[in-house]
């Protein structure tokens, strides 16, 4: 049970971050942004690869959340100001994502131009110990899953607080209205368009710092670490929704939070009861079809019990 417990923590609280990422876009945009499976690979490869060169590990994070945000400024502007599809703009930074991480990772490989995978079991470039943020200040337990946990539970807290705070400035406040209603926030003198590139590189600035996380949790970085995530971030936010509400958007956000602890609390459990890993994508779709459905078979299931009282 404790392995449980500190497993669903130790991933879920950097999935938290993804999860709050995603709901930036897909909930309070009402925008489908396919780019985060690359920003996710790109602040967990830009942040390993700074550790390998011995860059402090607060720095090394926020450059990887910065590229995050750079990046999804660009998804942005590709649909801003090329008046392409939100989808397909998404489609197209991601993929392009994908080299532009490789390269970034071959930076630790002196061997290759390329490279799939950053190692931070290793030493670094002054043949010392790599340094992550989780070794690096706060070693209050004894256990240094604890502490992982520990610190992964302050960022979670302090970047939770900051965003819901931002959100209730007037900027924020601008962003919550372009995507409720783009030509009624127009009408207010709000000029969408910023907000809408505003709003997608925050998104996916939380989620490259989810990613930076992430690979200093899992002592590595890979090309593939970005896989799902889409899916793994929509799961948390309607499992949260589900589960805890969104009866104000304090509420709402905190639903959001917890609904990718659960979640990784199921797949945790599932693995545990000895699900093969190459079924885990397959489990990652069913639950995210089988919440989307409760509401529709909720529906059929009041029809059919009024329909049997009327009888």
């Amino acid at each position: 049970m404790e392995y449980i417990l500190i497993d669903m923590f130790k991933t879920g609280l950097p999935y938290a971050l993804l999860a709050l990422g995603i709901f930036m876009s897909y909930r309070v945009l009402d925008i489908a942004d396919l780019s985060c499976e690359g920003t996710f690979t790109l602040g967990g490869a830009l942040s390993a690869v700074l550790l390998v060169k011995d860059v402090n590990p607060f720095i090394a994070t926020f450059f990887g959340m910065l590229a995050g945000f750079l990046a999804g400024i660009i998804t942005g502007l590709i649909h801003t100001k090329l008046k392409i599809t939100a989808l397909l703009s998404g489609i197209i930074t991601m993929t392009g994502l994908f080299s532009i991480n490789l390269v970034i990772m071959g930076i630790a490989s002196p061997d290759s131009d390329y490279a799939t995978l950053v190692n931070l079991n290793g030493k670094n470039v002054n043949n010392e110990s790599i340094t992550t943020i989780y070794n690096s200040f706060l070693a209050i337990f004894e256990k240094n899953n604890y502490n992982m946990i520990f610190i992964s539970l302050l960022i979670v807290i302090a970047v939770a607080s900051i965003t819901y705070w931002f959100f209730g400035t007037e900027i924020g406040m601008s962003l919550r209205a372009t995507g409720i209603n783009q030509n009624m926030a127009r009408a207010q003198g709000i000029n969408t368009n910023v907000m809408i590139i505003l709003g997608l590189g925050i998104g996916n600035a939380l989620i490259a710092l989810s990613g930076s996380l992430f690979a200093q949790t899992q002592k590595s970085a890979s090309s593939t670490m970005g896989v799902g995530v889409l899916v793994i971030g929509l799961a948390s936010i309607i499992i949260g929704e589900g589960i805890f509400g969104k009866r104000t958007f304090k509420n709402w956000m905190i639903s959001v939070l917890l609904g990718a602890i659960v979640y990784y609390l199921i797949i945790v459990i599932a693995i545990q009861l000895g699900l093969p890993s190459y079924y885990q994508k397959l489990l990652y779709a069913l639950l995210i079809l089988i919440v989307l459905a409760i509401p529709q078979l909720r529906k059929l299931i009041f029809k059919g019990g009024k329909k049997h009282a009327n009888a």
